[in-house]
């Protein structure tokens, strides 16, 4: 099964905000280096389904926190394949400490992306072997949302050459950055007591594209929204949950 492998790894330096936090793209990155590191493993990796002109793309993340991470911390992760339905994938994770003391969990939806064409993928039969699944979920996680919050503009800026990945678009990773670069002072000081993101993935951003940077607050929750100027698109929904 696929759990049964088990990845060591640690957080970067880099990651960690003035109060020793690990920042919230941070989570990200130790998921999406996990990931590579499995798919690696079980020969799905990128230079196998680029053979068919596939190509693994994230659409949405959404990640627990049960204890934030603090400092540099030697971590354990799992990951798995646990549901398709239509073009989405489901891929649970678990990332747990030396004691087997759970630090975060959570879920990721992904589609194949036609890299051609710029299309998902749609059929029901893969031209390879997809793992067995796992039905074992971690949490409640949806591949899509509705917002319907009148977001306030609070930053501006333009996507540069080095924000673009091997796929041609803007890497996941630097939504997570965008959106905490929207946090005030006392928002980062907060980041002990974070609960949960939810990642949206909505459209792609190229390079030159022009990005508007949006927030608005619901309860306790902070919410930041991408918006594509150059093609009149959202790019991405995150809401943060403290």
């Amino acid at each position: 099964m696929e759990r049964d492998y088990i990845y060591e790894i640690n957080n970067e330096l880099s990651d960690l905000n003035q109060n020793n936090i690990l920042k919230p793209y941070g989570y990200q990155k130790l998921f999406g280096q996990v990931v590579d590191w499995h798919l690696n493993k079980i020969n799905l990796k990128m230079d196998m389904t680029m053979k068919y002109n596939l190509a693994w793309a994230f659409v949405s993340l959404a990640i627990e926190i049960i204890k934030p991470v603090e400092g540099i911390t030697k971590m354990y992760a799992q990951t798995w394949h646990s549901q398709r339905k239509g073009p989405f994938f489901r891929r649970e994770f678990v990332f747990k400490n030396e004691n087997g003391e759970i630090l975060f969990r959570g879920a990721s939806f992904s589609i194949l992306l036609d890299t051609d064409k710029r299309t998902i993928y749609r059929k029901k039969e893969l031209p390879f072997v997809a793992p067995e699944l796992d039905e074992d979920f971690t949490i409640e996680a949806s591949p899509t949302i509705n917002i319907n919050s009148e977001f306030k503009k609070v930053d501006e800026r333009k996507v540069y050459n080095s924000y673009i990945d091997c796929l041609g678009h803007v890497n996941n990773i630097r939504y997570g950055e965008f959106a905490y670069d929207a946090f005030s002072e006392a928002e980062c000081i907060n980041l002990c007591n974070l609960k949960r993101m939810d990642l949206y993935f909505r459209s792609e951003l190229k390079n030159n594209d022009m990005l508007s940077i949006l927030k608005v607050y619901e309860n306790s929750n902070i919410m930041i929204q991408g918006y594509n100027n150059t093609k009149s698109n959202i790019s991405f929904d995150i809401i943060f949950k403290f």
